[in-house]
């Protein structure tokens, strides 16, 4: 926005009042876009805690479903619905390695959130050194300076926008990671059901098929838990970055130009 039109309709003596405003409203923005940025870690944090242990538990899923693919060769015909179900096993097993990949999505989340904390602190700092301009030297060094500081307020308002995009699009990503882990899950629990049911049908190899089934929905379980507890901090997370967006917004009106 050009100085004109920025101070259309404002006299000489309204300036500074007009200029004060604009300053207040500007770093009160600033100070929201931090809080709700703030806000976002602890459910990312949260989240990437119940994620840690997906990995181990990908591995765990993996090295039963082979272990009970031996167990129904070894019990022949009465195995085949059982060697059945661990192929659709593994298969569930490739998602969550591929989903346990993805979930070093959450530190870069962190990363880019307090990427976006050392951003803000730089525009207030260049706010800061814009007001003492101001006060401490109006002559021709003085301006020049604070055309140096407003381009850089650019700069670093650019970036801002950038990393807020981040923010939003890595949360929503990873709450469509954190779906994907609950169909896993319910599948699995399926799976772990109907190899129970073929347990009583197997025999000699009840027992065997049984404790497969016992161990998968232990598995299972400890999936589910840890799911819940990501989707608990991602839906927070979502629901900070909507407020930080909205308020985010602010900072490219025309009017906070300062």
């Amino acid at each position: 926005m050009t100085e004109s039109a920025q101070w259309s309709g404002v006299t000489d003596e309204q300036r500074p009042t007009v200029a004060a405003g604009t300053i207040r409203r500007y770093r009160g923005i600033l100070k929201q876009v931090e809080i709700r940025v703030r806000l976002i870690l602890p459910d990312v944090n949260r989240a990437n805690r119940a994620m840690y242990r997906l990995a181990d538990l990908s591995e765990d899923l993996r090295i039963l479903s082979l272990n009970a693919e031996l167990a129904a060769g070894r019990a022949g015909p009465r195995g085949a619905a059982v060697r059945a179900l661990t192929q659709y096993t593994r298969g569930l097993v490739r998602r969550l390695v591929d989903i346990s990949e993805n979930a070093s999505g959450l530190r870069q989340l962190y990363g880019t959130s307090t990427s976006a904390l050392q951003t803000l602190r730089l525009l207030r700092q260049l706010e800061e050194a814009a007001i003492h301009l101001d006060i401490v030297d109006i002559g021709g060094s003085g301006r020049r300076a604070l055309s140096v500081i407003d381009r850089s307020r650019a700069i670093k308002l650019q970036d801002i926008t950038t990393q807020i995009a981040g923010i939003s699009d890595g949360t929503a990503k990873l709450a469509v990671m954190v779906r994907v882990v609950d169909e896993v899950v319910s599948q699995a629990a399926s799976i772990a059901t109907n190899i129970a049911a073929e347990a009583v049908m197997a025999g000699s190899h009840e027992d065997e098929f049984r404790a497969v089934s016992e161990t998968m929905s232990r598995y299972v379980e400890e999936l589910r838990t840890m799911n819940d507890q990501a989707a608990r901090g991602l839906r927070g997370a979502l629901e900070s970055c909507k407020n930080l967006l909205q308020t985010a917004n602010l900072l490219n009106r025309p009017e906070m130009a300062v």
